[in-house]
């Protein structure tokens, strides 16, 4: 049935409201505030208000008793958060990060596993997860939306994943149809990086301040780069408060960078290369106690100790980083650098790469390790499979069930005719 212009103008409406309350949650909103924030006359919220309790997005908040002559206080409305649920999954070299969110963003189930070697058996896992997940909440039949962190370049045009040097596989994949064909639901796929960088402007923070809202001088960060050194190496870019990815998606590769020596800068920077070094390091320095297969937690606590071998493996990577910045800092000019991943996160190594980054350049910017740890890029994809489901909930829900609302709305208003 082809829909007319009030019709359509009447979603619109929909989702300015609901955007609304989105906006406020979790705390509750009168519908007082909704008209003065919308601009929308009061019965056209009223109205609207009423539509979207019908199909279960919002509910009503329990208004209180009358307090003396005042009466009663103002219908309070509210997300009703199990209307529907989003996965997000981080797809790493070591581990897969699967969980399942409510529409108020708070994860009510999650499961963390060993990645399988193979790409499409790492995809099949995170398909397998939130099944299971999914299985366990009361009262959930599907997701609204889904968003999955993959290592490597994700081209969206041709949906596919290249240069995942971390895990094999990707050739051949068209990744988002694959999930889309398991979850039967809209799925994003996005750079793991990129989407810690989106973490880190919604919910990282420095020593005096929410990145995205203030920084040490109270100016509003809005242009920033989110550096991951974990199994591997990459960046995200927020400029003007958006997620950079470049002409072909390709922005951020920090790691690739070729170096004089002929390796890269993953070479040196990331857990695997730190490990390697430590036995070259421990020839050079006999006095050292550190375990020649030392894994990098140990490496980087004995370093902190002033352990020779470990303070050399520590310090080299974070000058090298350091360099890097300073290449990214000269031509983009950040207002932070958050490094974040399993070394990143490290408060003792950022604060080894910012005193290497200060003779570098004339105003360094600052760097803070992120305080989302390992979980940025899980948490990224929680947030962003959120947004896209925020945008499509109007038009999918209400679309679907129009007439199931006008029937609801008319039994309503009949069965309040005949009480009177």
């Amino acid at each position: 049935m082809r829909r007319t212009d009030p019709s359509l103008l009447r979603l619109l409406n929909l989702k300015r409201v609901l955007d609304t309350v989105f906006d406020v949650s979790p705390a509750p909103i009168s519908r007082a505030e909704i008209v003065r924030s919308t601009g929308l006359a009061k019965p056209t919220v009223s109205s609207l208000m009423a539509e979207l309790e019908v199909v279960g997005l919002v509910r009503m908040n329990d208004p209180g008793k009358a307090v003396g002559d005042m009466g009663r206080p103002p219908a309070l409305y509210e997300i009703e958060p199990g209307a529907g649920y989003v996965l997000g999954a981080d797809i790493g070299a070591t581990k897969i990060i699967v969980g399942i969110a409510d529409l108020l963003g708070r994860v009510i189930g999650e499961r963390v596993v060993s990645t399988k070697p193979a790409a499409i058996d790492a995809l099949a896992q995170v398909g397998a997860i939130g099944s299971e997940l999914l299985a366990s909440i009361s009262g959930a039949t599907r997701i609204e939306g889904a968003c999955v962190a993959v290592p490597g370049v994700y081209r969206a045009t041709a949906d596919c994943v290249n240069d995942a040097r971390n895990l094999a596989g990707f050739d051949g994949i068209r990744v988002a149809d694959t999930l889309r064909a398991i979850f039967g639901a809209p799925v994003m796929v996005e750079n793991d990086v990129n989407l810690a960088a989106l973490a880190e402007s919604w919910l990282g923070s420095d020593q005096n301040g929410r990145v995205g809202e203030i920084d040490t001088t109270d100016r509003a960060v809005t242009d920033f780069v989110a550096i991951s050194v974990g199994t591997g190496l990459g960046m995200g870019m927020i400029v003007n408060r958006q997620l950079y990815r470049g002409g072909s998606g390709a922005s951020g590769e920090i790691g690739s960078v070729r170096l004089a020596t002929g390796l890269n800068l993953e070479d040196i920077v990331s857990g695997p290369a730190i490990c390697k070094a430590i036995g070259v390091a421990l020839e050079e320095h006999p006095t050292s106690t550190v375990r020649r297969d030392a894994e990098v937690p140990e490496i980087l606590s004995a370093a902190e100790t002033g352990d020779p071998a470990a303070v050399a493996v520590v310090q080299l990577a974070a000058e090298k980083l350091a360099e890097a910045i300073a290449w990214v800092a000269l031509l983009f000019d950040p207002q932070l650098v958050v490094l974040g991943g399993g070394i990143g996160s490290n408060p003792a190594f950022s604060r080894r790469v910012e005193q290497a980054l200060e003779p570098l350049m004339t105003e360094p910017p600052p760097v803070r390790s992120s305080t989302l740890g390992n979980r940025a890029a899980f948490l990224g994809a929680i947030g962003s499979a959120l947004r896209q489901c925020k945008s499509l909930l109007i038009m999918d829900r209400l679309t679907a069930t129009e007439v199931k609302i006008t029937e609801k709305l008319a039994k309503s208003k009949s069965a309040k005719e005949t009480s009177s």
